[in-house]
């Protein structure tokens, strides 16, 4: 839940995604290039292990080929020599039984290897795409709306912020995913959309920092659509619930003066 200090419209949207995010392609490329080494080094290093498991089995299985053709080509004539001859099949199948268990652990190390390599490789992806995975957190997700947004890309970022929201409701970042969703539609100006996203903000996190702006954009919204009743409502909820302490106080009040004033304008407001 960050707030912007007090400058509106696209200077306060641009300010709290700014000082909230960072800066979202340096961090993008730095951590690309840090997970590319490190995707590179865990291959490099379990592909060497495998092979040298590999090499080892290979070794002792022809030990103990050797010796047990051996011990059957001439069992009948080495007498003493057959008991040490058997004792040196069962160290070799000893020893292949315990390559055969370290191999397994290796795989199964393996296996864990692999899993956080695709993982890596998923998140390197998404980094260098800038669009979520199936398995991109709520930060990812505030990371990358906020790139969206930044971007200009407001329907992307509309996407974005809506996934964060409903798969991380109690997510810090989830009332102001519901804000900035509310400031994309604004942008793309579908006025209804961003009247109800607002709307939402309110209900859900009435105690949000942003739930003071989001009345506000609302009240302009509402302007936009020629429904000047219902922006009023939208002023006055906010001057009662937040009174001198919402940093829109001033620009609120003159909107509702503007408001007031072009009530009797047909040509301004219809309702």
């Amino acid at each position: 839940m960050k707030r912007a200090s007090s400058s509106l419209g696209l200077g306060l949207v641009l300010a709290i995604v700014s000082t909230s995010g960072g800066c979202f392609w340096a961090t993008t490329k730095s951590e690309g290039e840090t997970m590319r080494k490190d995707i590179t080094g865990l291959t490099t290093r379990l592909d060497t292990k495998e092979k040298a498991l590999d090499d080892q089995i290979s070794q002792l299985q022809k030990v103990l080929e050797d010796a047990t053709k051996l011990l059957k080509r001439n069992s009948a004539d080495l007498g003493a020599d057959v008991d040490g001859l058997r004792a040196d099949v069962r160290t070799a199948n000893g020893l292949v039984t315990a390559v055969n268990n370290s191999v397994n652990e290796l795989k199964t190390e393996l296996n864990a290897q692999k899993a956080r390599i695709d993982a890596l490789e998923a998140k390197l992806g998404e980094l260098e795409s800038g669009k979520p995975s199936a398995a991109s957190s709520a930060d990812d997700l505030w990371r990358l709306g906020s790139q969206a947004f930044d971007a200009a890309r407001y329907n992307e970022a509309v996407d974005i912020f809506k996934r964060l929201a409903t798969t991380y409701p109690t997510h810090d970042r989830a009332d102001d995913a519901i804000y900035f969703r509310g400031q994309a539609h604004g942008k793309l100006k579908e006025w209804d959309k961003a009247i109800g996203v607002y709307q939402q903000l309110s209900q859900k996190f009435p105690d949000s920092s942003y739930t003071d702006d989001g009345l506000y954009f609302a009240a302009l919204a509402a302007q936009q659509i020629k429904q000047c009743t219902e922006a009023r409502s939208y002023l006055a909820t906010l001057k009662s619930k937040f009174g001198s302490k919402s940093n829109v106080t001033k620009e609120a009040a003159s909107l509702d003066a503007e408001l007031k004033k072009d009530a009797k304008n047909k040509s301004k407001c219809a309702g």
